[in-house]
């Protein structure tokens, strides 16, 4: 069965030559969906749709929903539930020990364990306040799109604890999937400086440093703790790549700037995890034949992994863009800089000491330090000051930070505000799927096989190398079934095809991958080439295997 194909209208501007197409693909072959968890009598029928090709330069998006479900009628036997030994809450379906009953918590998450209680037995008598961020350390992660999804754990069931946990006087109140979280001692306000003579080498250290932590391959082979929430579809993420890839190809040097602030580290609980009963209930549901559309939709809502550990603080990071022919007229070098940009953070001290003992001029720095204020004229030396701040959400630190140099006071100021509102910055991440075990599903190995069939699917799906490329080494970007283009400063347009440069370099992009090859000697291999687009007018090669191999 088909929902048929739709495709926008075609549009060709000057300097184009990628049309923008908004297609669907044909669905799959009906699939029952089995017995829901709101009834017994519920079934249904569904078939979906893939995108096979993301419109983009004006073309219209899919208009169509990618999937349409059907009443049918079957005589196969309703799917079994896991026998509860403990009491079965009332409407999230949650199995909760009955010691737990009448103990003035919400253990089954619809208070159906607090219900018809003659007496109810108090385990916490004080109040206590909930770890920061602890919601977002219980939501689902999309680690192809790098952004928080609905909750998978929860958070808010404690199984009877109440034992308090002190982190600057406040009480917390320990949640029972937590194994620890544990603060960390605030240390100096230090940043880790590191020249770069030419942007290909600042973007392969820094920018794609970052985004590839994301690519994960179809073994979803995770790093151990990786740094998390660098979004490239949200305003910081863009401006950051906008500004930066703008001096790709030119002779300007580059001085990159970092402050990590750990506030405390958090652990999961390994086993015997409480399910957040949303996610329960959709995982229930989900038909033990495979369909990918209903998989697909439990990615969408929920994400793809779940955080078993995590590090919660702030990252404040600048980029000092400096131009080379301006430097060497002015006789400084980008260690110049360097020293410099330590002392203007030091300036709490005696100028003359501080200079002093990082051996430069005082002069020269003052220079320096004088042409990052005046950097919007054209014939400073420093082209930009790039910034980004993570964690303090303090509207006022990030004002200050955008203008100058940071100094210890502003510093201090923002480590307060990390302090009571960190951002989650670095985590470790396991597969949605491994939260499907026999405790809380019945046939949870068929369920757990097609979770890992689906992620497959949908790692293709929402990749951005379905993106035609933008031109001047514009970054795309796939959001639903439209591809847009990140553009360097310099470049405009829906594809960045209006410029004045003449003859840039294009750098190199990967394609995607290809299907893995049938399984021999244990081992399976897919290829990807370098052609989305190729290396042109002496631009940079990919970066990057363009194989892989998986044991199988």
């Amino acid at each position: 069965m088909d929902l048929g194909a739709t495709a926008g209208p075609l549009s060709q501007k000057e300097n184009e030559d990628t049309l923008g197409v908004g297609l669907e693909g044909s669905g799959s072959a009906l699939s029952s969906l089995g017995c829901s968890g709101l009834s017994q009598f519920a079934w249904l029928q569904y078939r979906h749709a893939v995108l096979l090709r993301p419109s983009q330069f004006h073309g219209d998006p899919c208009r169509l929903s990618d999937k349409e479900a059907e009443d049918c009628v079957t005589n196969a036997p309703c799917r079994s539930q896991v026998r509860c030994e403990g009491f079965v809450c009332a409407q999230t379906g949650r199995c909760v020990n009955r010691r737990l009953l009448c103990n003035g918590d919400n253990d089954c998450g619809d208070r159906s364990d607090e219900a018809n209680c003659r007496k109810v037995s108090k385990k916490c008598q004080q109040e206590m306040d909930q770890y920061w961020a602890i919601g977002s350390l219980a939501s689902g992660i999309n680690l192809f799109t790098n952004s928080f999804e609905g909750p998978v754990l929860d958070h808010r069931y404690y199984g009877g604890g109440c034992s308090p946990h002190y982190i600057l006087n406040t009480r917390f109140r320990k949640p029972f999937n937590v194994e620890s979280y544990a603060p960390q001692t605030q240390g100096k306000y230090e940043f880790a400086l590191t020249e770069y003579e030419s942007y290909s080498d600042f973007e392969r250290n820094v920018t794609k440093a970052e985004r590839s932590q994301f690519s994960f391959s179809a073994g979803f082979t995770i790093p151990g703790i990786f740094e998390f929430g660098i979004n490239m579809a949200n305003d910081n993420g863009q401006r950051f790549v906008s500004r930066t890839k703008r001096f790709s190809h030119t002779r300007s040097r580059f001085l990159h700037a970092r402050s990590d602030l750990e506030v405390a580290r958090y652990k999961l609980k390994s086993r015997s995890l409480m399910l957040h009963y949303e996610f329960l209930q959709r995982v229930r549901q989900l038909p033990l034949e495979y369909a990918y559309g209903e998989y697909r939709d439990l990615f969408r809502d929920f994400g793809t992994h779940y955080i078993t550990e995590a590090v919660l603080g702030g990252i404040y990071e600048y980029t000092l863009v400096m131009n080379q022919e301006a430097m060497e007229k002015a006789d400084y070098s980008l260690k110049d800089i360097h020293a410099c940009a330590q002392a203007g953070f030091r300036m709490g001290a005696a100028f003359e000491i501080v200079y002093l003992k990082l051996g430069v001029s005082m002069a020269l720095c003052k220079g320096v330090l004088k042409e990052i204020k005046d950097r919007n004229n054209r014939k400073s030396m420093v082209e930009d000051l790039v910034v980004r701040v993570r964690g303090g959400a303090s509207e006022h630190v990030t004002a200050l930070a955008y203008k100058d140099l940071p100094t210890a006071d502003l510093m201090q100021e923002w480590g307060d505000a990390v302090q009571y509102n960190p951002d989650i910055i670095k985590i470790k991440a396991s597969p949605l799927y491994e939260l499907v075990t026999s405790t809380d599903f019945a046939y949870s190995s068929t369920v757990k096989q097609n979770m890992k069939q689906a992620l497959e699917e949908f790692q293709k799906e929402v990749s951005s190398c379905l993106c035609a490329p933008c031109k001047g080494n514009g970054v795309p970007v796939l959001k639903e079934s439209h591809c847009d283009c990140i553009c360097p400063n310099g470049f405009e347009g829906q594809g960045c095809e209006i410029t004045s440069r003449k003859n840039v370099p294009t750098d190199g992009q990967w394609n995607c991958w290809s299907n893995w090859s049938p399984c021999s000697g244990g081992h399976k291999t897919r290829q990807r080439q370098c052609n989305n687009p190729p290396p042109q007018n002496g631009g940079s090669p990919c970066l990057g295997p363009a194989s892989e191999t998986l044991n199988c």
